[in-house]
């Protein structure tokens, strides 16, 4: 499956807006991202493809589109 090059853009300029507002590299903010899952999969078993971390200066939001049971 391709990604149009406007889909690569905009995730590309919204994670350089989201690393500036936290004020905290795009590396960094991967990491926590990685960590983060990586804690949480300790306890759960998780899809990757289903998880989805964001990182604000204000919050940090984790969505889990998995099956509930």
């Amino acid at each position: 499956m391709s990604v149009p090059s406007v889909a690569i853009a905009k995730d590309r300029l919204k994670n350089l807006l989201m690393s500036d507002r936290i004020q905290c590299t795009q590396d960094m903010t991967e990491r926590l991202s990685k960590d983060l899952y990586q804690v949480i999969a300790k306890y759960m078993e998780l899809d990757p493809e289903k998880v989805t971390i964001e990182i604000t200066r204000n919050d940090i939001h984790i969505k889990y589109t998995g099956e509930n049971h």
